[in-house]
């Protein structure tokens, strides 16, 4: 149940040279994998598994607790339906098959000719009723999968937005976040589509900030594939250089996906660390030291796969790449609340980084 960047079905067919043809049309530099690199990505983890084991406060209990509830609820109803759809299909079988057999036996007797006619009619009475029976079950299932979605989203968003920065936040669990928030950040090149849920606006200290779980994906041989799956942010600033712009990505592993929206900028900044490509000569007055040590507090581990930072003319754009199994909303285990606290924390560095570009 969720947004998903690497299905069973690609990660089968797209070949890597497939992947690496399309680094070697970018000009980025390639994100390093080298042992420092791994061995940092280890240590990161290792941190982040030690905040993952620390005992849950009251408040994170409760909200653990209400969705924990409405997701038993929900799979409760999914058991419920599977096992009302294996009960009807097998009885429907029968009764296809039962007329079936008395056409083969009956209807070459003259006799009982109609038997035939009776049991077309009800072969094509029975199609048609799992037809009808099979569409109303999935759409009073999609209606509960919808309702655990809202009642996830609207319960985490709460939780996290909360405080006197925040005010006048609405969320949706399915909403779309307009596709040109993220091709406008130019990040990646030839995005053909995106697909966003748990989309939220509030407004933070007086500027509205826009942000959804987001998949955007580019067109290989007649094939989408995925370019990033994570969370991303929008956020208004006073950078009021024109036509200027200034891109920034960590360093990551093998999963790590250059970013490639490069025209008209050159790479500025090439260390162990990070990257940094622009056409702002006065970049730095931009990406202080400050600032980029507050983006790179967010740290790549086994879940963030990719940080990259897009500034532009009124805008700052964050996108935080992430696992497949962190992104996935799982019905058939209990409900972890260490998606929710990973999530708090880097709200908080995603935050502190926003207030350095003003």
């Amino acid at each position: 149940m969720g947004l998903k960047k690497y299905s069973e079905e690609e990660a089968k067919k797209v070949e890597e040279a497939e992947i690496e043809a399309q680094k070697q049309e970018s000009q980025a530099a390639p994100i390093s994998s080298d042992e420092e690199v791994l061995s940092t990505i280890e240590e990161n983890q290792k941190e982040e598994d030690a905040l993952n084991a620390e005992p849950l406060k009251e408040s994170e209990e409760e909200v653990c607790k209400t969705i924990e509830k409405g997701r038993q609820v929900y799979y409760a109803q999914q058991k419920k339906m599977r096992r009302i759809n294996t009960i009807s299909s097998v009885g429907i079988l029968a009764v296809i098959l039962a007329a079936f057999v008395l056409m083969l036996t009956l209807g070459r007797d003259e006799k009982y000719s109609f038997i035939t006619y009776i049991g077309f009619g009800v072969m094509i009475l029975c199609l048609i009723g799992a037809f009808i029976f099979s569409k109303i079950t999935k759409n009073k299932l999609t209606a509960a999968a919808d309702q655990y979605l809202d009642l996830l989203c609207k319960t985490i968003n709460g939780y996290l937005f909360q405080g006197e920065d925040f005010s006048d936040l609405t969320a949706s669990a399915t909403k779309q976040l307009d596709k040109e928030l993220f091709t406008d950040a130019r990040i990646y090149k030839d995005i053909k589509g995106t697909k966003s849920r748990n989309t939220i606006s509030v407004n933070y200290k007086g500027k509205v900030l826009l942000s959804a779980e987001m998949a955007a994906s580019i067109q290989i041989k007649n094939r989408l594939s995925p370019m990033f799956l994570g969370r991303f942010y929008d956020y208004e600033n006073s950078y009021d250089k024109n036509g200027c712009r200034i891109l920034m990505q960590i360093k990551g592993g093998n999963l790590s996906r250059p970013v490639d929206d490069l025209d008209g900028v050159e790479l500025a900044e090439n260390n162990k660390n990070y990257l940094v490509y622009t056409n702002d000569k006065e970049w730095k007055k931009v990406l202080n030291a400050k600032t980029i040590s507050k983006i790179t507090a967010l740290k790549i581990d086994k879940t963030l796969i990719d940080v990259i930072v897009s500034i532009r003319p009124g805008k700052t754009c964050i996108g935080i790449d992430y696992s497949d199994e962190f992104m996935s909303i799982f019905i058939d285990k209990e409900f972890d609340f260490n998606t929710v606290k990973r999530c708090q924390r880097d709200l908080a560095k995603v935050l502190a980084v926003l207030d350095e570009i003003k």
